[in-house]
């Protein structure tokens, strides 16, 4: 009854160690270099912050349309009455205005208008460039935490293996009298606190692959990861920790987020100076029109003693289409903002303090790159230290698990022992992949950090 107990357990978990097998069989498997192309083109924030870019350009090209004029034409009737004095020789006219321009401008509100739209098209582009990096580093954090829990299933599986074997091995020894019963339980009671440890792995991994596929774009499983894209030979040694101050200069020069506040910093200044110029220049314009008159004249009734009525149809008009025309400039200054309470000066004062919220924060986000640099350069350290010690580390307890495993068999240690060598065994490769996954992670994190591919930075020629 035992044994039929036990062969139902085993049988399960191998069932349950087959599902990454089919999971992967079902699903093809993608490289991190189409994954990133997939992830940006299914993007809804990237696909936004594209078209915030295009809509920042047009703002560029609404300032330059002020350099154009209004050109119009216009037909027009005028009516109007009074009893004396110039208006009173006419009931009205028509104006028929086959060409009317209009222009005006400010020199300095024109000019920083422009400054900002341009700054405010550079902010939109580096937005586009800090949404494109962060979507990059989701999706590579998401690729190797698939890898890793996959690895982590592989070792579990591996670990259900040998407690396998070992309980094979223990019940031969049981029925020859080698072993006491103990040892017989202890190898089953091995086994079965397996299984969970197994179907966690699995479930993590799915979890894992979830998680990976909404960075894609997608709402179930698509694609699994290749377990192999790992190149292990790519690992390098990392420079010395003097270059860190460089890192953080270069972070400064290019990451997004840096730039972002820099930009905004530099539109504000250019806005405060569009409500400065209000003050500090004239408007310019000019106008002009040609077109036909038609005049609606009063007959001008002067008394001269009964004699003909002088002509006066230059004063009053005719009963004619006249041609006509205007060309006007003019220089308009508003003194009115000089006065400090008008709502230019406030505005620009309300622009003087934005400005002093953003060099805070530019100082503030300048701090905190420098520690998360340092931060992710000391773990990228540590990573490939780890990587050394455990590839050695996992050689040994390899090597440990072949001895125990003999000395097992020829009676010289007791099932206890040979237990901990294969759990010494696993933690070996759990470390060792462990490590794989922080180095990946940390040089994806300075990368990101940095703002540009920090690889001929981080390492050095003769690293292999």
């Amino acid at each position: 009854m035992k044994r039929k107990a036990l062969l139902v357990m085993i049988t399960a978990l191998m069932i349950s160690y087959n599902v990454i097998t089919v999971m992967a069989q079902e699903k093809p498997a993608i490289s991190l270099d189409k994954a990133l192309i997939i992830a940006l083109g299914n993007n809804q924030d990237y696909k936004i912050a594209s078209h915030r870019l295009k809509e920042a350009n047009e703002k560029v090209n609404i300032v330059w349309g002020q350099l154009l004029p209004a050109l119009e034409s216009e037909a027009s009737l005028l009516r109007q009455g009074a009893d004396t004095g110039p208006m009173s020789l006419s009931d009205g006219q028509y104006d028929l205005k086959f060409i009317q321009l209009r222009f005006g401008i400010n020199p300095g509100a024109f000019y920083h208008s422009l400054q900002q739209s341009h700054a405010g098209y550079a902010l939109a582009k580096e937005e586009l460039r800090r949404i494109k990096h962060e979507v990059e580093f989701n999706v590579i954090k998401g690729y190797f935490d698939a890898i890793l829990a996959a690895e982590t299933v592989t070792l579990r599986s591996n670990s259900l293996q040998v407690l396998q074997e070992n309980l094979k091995d223990v019940r031969r020894m049981y029925q020859t009298g080698s072993v006491p019963k103990f040892e017989l339980l202890q190898a089953q009671v091995q086994l079965q606190n397996q299984e969970p440890v197994l179907r966690e792995a699995e479930n993590n991994y799915r979890t894992a692959l979830e998680i990976f596929n909404y960075h894609l774009g997608f709402n179930a499983i698509t694609y699994t990861v290749k377990i192999d894209d790992v190149d292990k030979n790519a690992i390098r040694l990392p420079v010395e920790e003097t270059v860190i101050p460089g890192l953080i200069k270069t972070a400064m020069k290019n990451r997004p987020e840096v730039l972002q506040v820099s930009l905004q910093r530099d539109a504000l200044d250019h806005s405060r100076k569009v409500y400065q110029s209000s003050y500090l220049w004239p408007t310019f314009s000019v106008s002009g029109y040609y077109g036909k008159t038609y005049q609606l004249p009063n007959p001008v009734n002067i008394n001269l003693g009964g004699g003909p009525s002088p002509d006066l149809s230059q004063i009053t008009g005719s009963k004619d289409w006249q041609d006509t025309w205007q060309v006007r400039f003019a220089a308009t200054y508003r003194w009115g903002t000089l006065i400090p309470f008008d709502s230019q000066r406030a505005l620009e004062r309300e622009e003087r303090e934005k400005i002093q919220e953003t060099e805070q924060k530019l100082l503030q986000i300048q701090r905190l790159t420098g520690i998360t640099i340092r931060t992710s350069f000391g773990r990228l350290s540590t990573a490939y230290q780890t990587i050394l010690s455990q590839e050695k580390n996992l050689e040994t307890a390899e090597e440990g698990l072949r001895i125990a495993r003999e000395s097992y068999r020829a009676g010289v240690i007791k099932n206890a022992d040979l237990l901990n060598a294969e759990l010494a065994l696993t933690s070996a490769r759990t470390g060792y992949v462990k490590a794989l996954y922080d180095y990946y992670m940390s040089r994806a994190e300075l990368n990101r950090e940095i703002g540009v591919n920090s690889d001929t930075v981080l390492f050095r020629e003769d690293s292999k």
